[in-house]
């Protein structure tokens, strides 16, 4: 499903620059600033993020949490492209302090032990440099490679970053930034972690069935300096179903987006996907579970669902 819609994108140019007069990146930067922002409990409306965002003026606390995620993230994305570009990539320690410091904190590793909301999980409270290169060098290994799994070890690493939770706040917006610089710097788009609730709520979990895999590692190396080869090993043997699963699902989405605006560059027209099945034989509705199961490349617009003939005649 991803590799299929990743081998289309690159027919198609590979993913754009991010940068202001692209309006699909900017949609879902604007998205994804807004929903990552949300997961930490700071609400911004669309047109109250559009607003500061123009002006670069913010009043509230939730507008200056939106604007500092939103300038982090265009930042470091345009370093991931260039990542790309170049077929390089670069990760460290200092890259990850400035991301933090960007949004707003010290980018200091915190001192003495620290409690995660909303997890039962308990983070290192010694030797954070050492679990934070064992996190860089872990990413640095599986991104260098050509590896079938990368998904799933984009999942694993994004969850031992926030297991570590090396800063005293802020963790969660600069692993979910983490996350997506690593995915633009191996030519796929943003995603976006909806922040609304029930989808919150998911997320947690999902990091929550990794976290119940990490703790015992945790706790052997509680005083220890981590023996890397050792982490390693732990975080190979990992499994990330269910974050997966929502990382797959989010890139989907955030995949047919990109190719479809990209196809309406070229002159194909978007129809309602309903009709373009209903002149096929399917019968009403069951373009949702095609949609759901990610048969056919689609994008919601006022509520129905758009796709062009030549995609759906590719993909049925």
């Amino acid at each position: 499903m991803i590799l299929e819609r990743k081998r289309i994108l690159e027919q198609l140019g590979g993913i754009n620059e991010p940068v202001v007069k692209n309006k699909e990146w900017i949609y879902l930067l604007e998205e994804e600033t807004r929903n990552s922002i949300l997961i930490e409990g700071f609400f911004i409306d669309k047109n109250e993020l559009k607003n500061v965002l123009n002006k670069g003026l913010s009043q509230t606390r939730s507008q200056q949490e939106a604007y500092n995620y939103f300038s982090t993230a265009r930042f470091v994305y345009g370093l991931a492209y260039q990542n790309f570009k170049e077929n390089e990539f670069y990760l460290n320690i200092p890259l990850i302090r400035q991301i933090n410091k960007e949004l707003g904190y010290t980018g200091e590793f915190r001192k003495g032990e620290v409690r995660i909301a909303g997890s039962g999980f308990i983070p290192p409270e010694f030797n954070l440099n050492d679990w934070l290169k064992c996190f860089v060098d872990f990413v640095n290994g599986f991104v260098s490679e050509s590896d079938s799994d990368f998904i799933e070890k984009l999942c694993v690493s994004h969850a031992f970053f926030e297991e570590i939770h090396p800063f005293e706040d802020g963790n969660g917006r600069t692993g979910r930034i983490l996350l997506n610089y690593i995915l633009i710097s191996k030519g796929y788009p943003l995603v976006i972690i909806k922040g609304v609730e029930r989808d919150k709520q998911k997320y947690y979990k999902a990091l929550e069935e990794i976290d119940n895999q990490h703790q015992a590692l945790f706790t052997k190396f509680k005083t220890q300096v981590p023996y890397k080869e050792y982490v390693f090993e732990v975080l190979q043997k990992t499994k990330a179903d269910q974050l997966k699963k929502m990382i797959e699902n989010a890139l989907r989405e955030s995949m047919d987006r990109i190719i479809l605006e990209r196809l309406e560059q070229k002159g194909e027209k978007l129809k309602p996907v309903s009709e373009l099945l209903s002149t096929r034989g399917y019968k009403e509705g069951s373009h949702r579970k095609l949609i759901e199961r990610g048969k056919i490349i689609a994008v919601k617009k006022n509520n129905t669902w758009f796709s062009t003939e030549n995609i759906v005649m590719k993909f049925l």
